[in-house]
């Protein structure tokens, strides 16, 4: 099946997320395993509770993965490595992002964001593709901030437009997929980025403004938001052999926001 990640062992970077979770369970449905790695120690051990219960037969791990300490990316790879003797995949869900207004943001704070955006996720991508054996699939989370600009006429009044440091990191973040992709090719290792559009967490954040939310529907094609299991089938898509001929692309996932 060119779907099928049988015997593919998958590094998911911010695991425990919103939409980390979501494809740790795709990916285990289509037979892989998985590396829970996330910064919030008790997310990473609760989720990996619910998965095992659920995937009883799966070969599920969790470690902690602090992406702006350079120790804990080789921690938590070395780790993975040695619990399931190789890495076929990685998946990079981490972002930084202040949430400030453009006048408020220092430079430290800017800085800060982008060591996670663009600095730890070359990190983790290099330390993590010398584990690869037999050559491997990075995936990227972009984002459509990283392909566009925020309008700032869908935001109303008490919300603040996406932040700059983290549509510049995601910028950032497209060229590092693509300088990977044409360094790591000869290798047989395929570097791709998804590019989210709008998939707000709803349930963990009731108190998301209603004009907000339509606003950000009616941007897109589709005339709705994105639902955190639409984001799993591209990555399956791009961790199987399925895409085995594709590297240095940005798969945007965006119900046509930025085709517009």
């Amino acid at each position: 099946m060119m779907f099928d990640l049988t015997n593919k062992t998958i590094l998911i970077a911010g695991g425990a997320g919103y939409l980390g979770s979501q494809l740790c369970e795709a990916i285990l449905l289509h037979n892989g395993n998985v590396c829970i790695a996330d910064i919030d120690f008790e997310k990473t051990n609760s989720l990996k509770r619910l998965l095992s219960k659920k995937f009883p037969k799966s070969n599920i791990f969790s470690t902690n993965l602090d992406i702006k300490n350079e120790n804990s990316i080789i921690e938590c790879v070395n780790k993975t490595h040695k619990h399931f003797n190789n890495i076929n995949g990685l998946v990079n869900a981490t972002y930084g992002a202040t949430g400030k207004v453009l006048e408020e943001l220092t430079a430290n704070e800017f800085n800060d964001a982008n060591e996670i955006n663009l600095t730890g996720s070359f990190l983790l991508s290099r330390h993590t593709i010398d584990k690869m054996k037999d050559g491997g699939s990075v995936i990227m989370f972009a984002s459509m901030y990283g392909i566009v600009s925020p309008k700032p006429n869908l935001y109303p009044e008490g919300i603040n437009p996406n932040p700059i440091e983290y549509g510049a990191g995601k910028a950032g973040l497209i060229q590092l997929t693509k300088y990977l992709a044409s360094h790591y090719g000869p290798n047989n290792v395929r570097v791709n980025a998804i590019a989210p559009g709008p998939f707000p967490d709803i349930k963990k954040n009731d108190n998301y403004n209603q004009e907000f939310l339509d606003n950000l529907k009616d941007s897109t094609m589709l005339k709705r938001l994105g639902e955190s299991q639409e984001i799993a089938g591209p990555i399956i898509f791009l961790l199987s052999e399925a895409s085995s001929y594709i590297t240095g692309q940005v798969l945007k996932v965006d119900g046509g926001w930025t085709a517009w």
